[in-house]
């Protein structure tokens, strides 16, 4: 696989400037030099790109986009582009949109699909590039799902279409609506995720130049967000996407039902490994309903097994603990969801 792009995200709870860690992303242009591109939603629904076919470190449009912050949103998709399969020029220039059903989804792509993809039946590409035929095949299938069509559906549409690509080569994305962001990353190259949660008290440096600021003087102190980068952009905890997994990020965390972070919380305040049946004991839920959302929580690389287990994974008697990679951002969110009302976490896990 020649191209070799990289892919830069932001899910927040308010619209945020990133001038901060625009300066890694457009760093990292000065290998990836066929072009730049950065998608974000100034009023949730319509998306605005600004994008060139050109090393983004010689762009004076990237470089006053740094300067003034004029990229302002909840969620930001951004990409520098290697590349593979199509010539330097705009309309390959990534990320790309669609509208759909009233919103504007954007899409940008790292890999390269090495076989061949079927013709899209609705939505059209208008360059050469694979990054965009599979935009627009995920969003066909979308389409075909009717209006109105819940999220458990819609994620599932996206996360099979990505596996299935992902069988063909490299396919990690990004992908948004303006309300949910979307990451998968297919096991080519990296993808990785830090959580920001308030209190924003520690001094953050860029891993690519000597620069660093105090999170405390440029993060509100109601401000939550998840970067997603695939290399790490700064010296924080990134932790390692799940292989193959959709995760779906809304107001700065992971997408997941109230159940779920139920189950989590407990974990995490454990000082030792939890049963199944102890967290169905404690929570007041059928044992199979935990081991249903253990299944899914484990998936997505949050909890583990224990080894010392003699049991399988779904059994009342198998034990659990917070995966310690995780434990950091685990900790943010749980951290942040405290302060939040409780109608707001309803945040459904598919």
């Amino acid at each position: 696989m020649r191209g070799l792009c990289e892919l830069f995200g932001v899910s927040a709870n308010v619209p945020i400037s990133v001038r901060f860690m625009w300066r890694g992303i457009v760093r990292r242009g000065l290998i990836h030099k066929d072009g730049w591109g950065v998608a974000f939603y100034p009023d949730g629904r319509a998306a605005s790109i600004i994008k060139e076919p050109r090393p983004s470190p010689e762009s004076p449009m990237a470089s006053f986009l740094q300067r003034q912050g004029f990229v302002r949103s909840k969620i930001i998709i951004s990409h520098v582009r290697r590349r593979s399969k199509g010539e330097r020029s705009h309309r390959n220039t990534h990320p790309f949109s669609r509208e759909l059903f009233g919103r504007e989804w954007c899409f940008a792509h790292n890999g390269t699909i090495l076989g061949d993809l079927p013709k899209p039946r609705f939505y059209t590409p208008i360059g050469e590039t694979d990054s965009e035929r599979a935009f627009c095949i995920i969003m066909d299938r979308l389409r075909e799902l009717g209006e109105g069509a819940g999220l458990e559906a819609v994620s599932r549409v996206i996360e099979r279409s990505a596996q299935e690509f992902s069988s063909l080569g490299g396919f990690n994305f990004l992908m948004s609506d303006g309300e949910r962001l979307y990451a998968f990353w297919s096991g080519y190259s990296q993808l990785h995720y830090v959580v920001r949660a308030p209190p924003h008290e520690r001094r953050v440096s860029l891993i690519d130049e000597d620069f660093e600021v105090d999170l405390s003087e440029i993060k509100g102190p109601r401000e939550a967000a998840t970067l997603i980068a695939t290399k790490p952009l700064t010296n924080e905890n990134w932790i390692r996407f799940p292989q193959r997994r959709l995760l779906i990020f809304e107001d700065g965390i992971l997408k997941l039902d109230k159940l779920s972070w139920k189950i989590i919380r407990f974990i995490r305040q454990q000082p030792r490994r939890v049963s199944i049946r102890r967290i169905s004991e404690e929570l007041g839920v059928e044992p199979e309903e935990i081991a249903k959302r253990i299944g899914k929580l484990r998936c997505l690389n949050i909890v583990r097994q224990d080894r010392r287990d003699v049991v399988g994974p779904e059994h009342p008697e198998a034990t659990y603990f917070t995966e310690p990679r995780a434990r950091e951002a685990i900790d943010a969110m749980l951290r942040w969801l405290n302060t939040q009302p409780q109608q707001s976490q309803t945040h459904t896990l598919i």
